[in-house]
């Protein structure tokens, strides 16, 4: 199942590259250009990061776009330039293409199996004016708000909340099921270690046996002697049944090395 792309996903990587290391900037998403009521005038970018510098500021602008038609509608977005140094569109790998943005606008891509975000095309720096109107709007509206960072209302947050919900649920049925699977085998698997090492365990007690049925007729079994104990019986004549016994031996030391080998 590959999980579907959404805003919030690229703008949790945005901010990392804002604000994580040694970056100095504060990040904010859904940026309006002004007051509300403004409405002729009114824009609102998905996301603006602003370098703290006196002397070199720095206001860097993005358009999140995860879907290829939302792009090719949106004609509002060239209204952002003169709200920031630097401004690019934030997309799912391949989705926009370098060649279809004019020059000095930036792309970044969203790798979704790495999670990462990577910059296609540097965006250039252009001088602006610092738009007072909207850094006024975020000191009233914004700071020390209650409103979920990444998503533009309470309805977009539960929707991706759900949508995450059930990846998660999918994923932790994949990963149970998968270890069932393993378990089982694991279990056949010792299963049948636990019947060779029974086999091995009836020979040995064969072997045990004879042992004791060939030092009853003077054969010792143990260390240099018994070759030698075993030419001298046969050199006086076999006893009764010897033969037989000795291919019984052979037999079952035959089966238990072979056991002992595929355990």
């Amino acid at each position: 199942m590959v999980m579907k792309i959404r805003a919030d996903m690229i703008l949790r990587q945005l901010e990392k590259r804002h604000t994580g290391g040694r970056n100095q900037e504060v990040f904010f998403t859904e940026v309006k250009n002004g007051p509300s009521w403004t409405s002729n005038n009114l824009l609102r970018l998905d996301a603006v990061a602003f370098k703290k510098s006196w002397t070199h500021p720095c206001i860097t602008g993005y358009e999140v776009k995860v879907d290829r038609q939302d792009f090719l509608r949106d004609e509002k977005w060239p209204g952002y330039l003169q709200y920031c140094h630097r401004f690019s569109f934030a997309c799912p790998t391949g989705l926009i293409a370098p060649d279809e943005l004019p020059d000095g606008v930036g792309l970044i891509y969203y790798n979704q199996d790495k999670d990462c975000i990577i910059t296609k095309r540097r965006a250039s720096f252009r001088a602006i004016e610092i738009p007072w109107q909207m850094l006024y709007y975020l000191v009233i509206s914004r700071i020390g708000t209650d409103r979920h960072p990444f998503f533009s209302d309470q309805r977009e947050y539960l929707q991706a909340w759900v949508e995450d919900k059930a990846d998660r649920r999918d994923l932790a049925c994949k990963v149970s099921n998968k270890m069932v699977d393993q378990l089982r085998q694991a279990e056949k698997k010792a299963n049948v270690l636990q019947n060779d090492m029974n086999l091995i365990k009836d020979k040995l007690d064969q072997i045990r046996l004879i042992e004791e049925i060939l030092e009853r007729h003077g054969v010792r079994t143990y260390g240099w002697a018994l070759e030698r104990d075993i030419e001298k019986a046969l050199s006086n004549g076999i006893p009764p049944g010897l033969a037989e016994c000795l291919e019984r031996i052979n037999q079952d030391v035959g089966r238990l090395m072979a056991a002992v080998k595929g355990a």
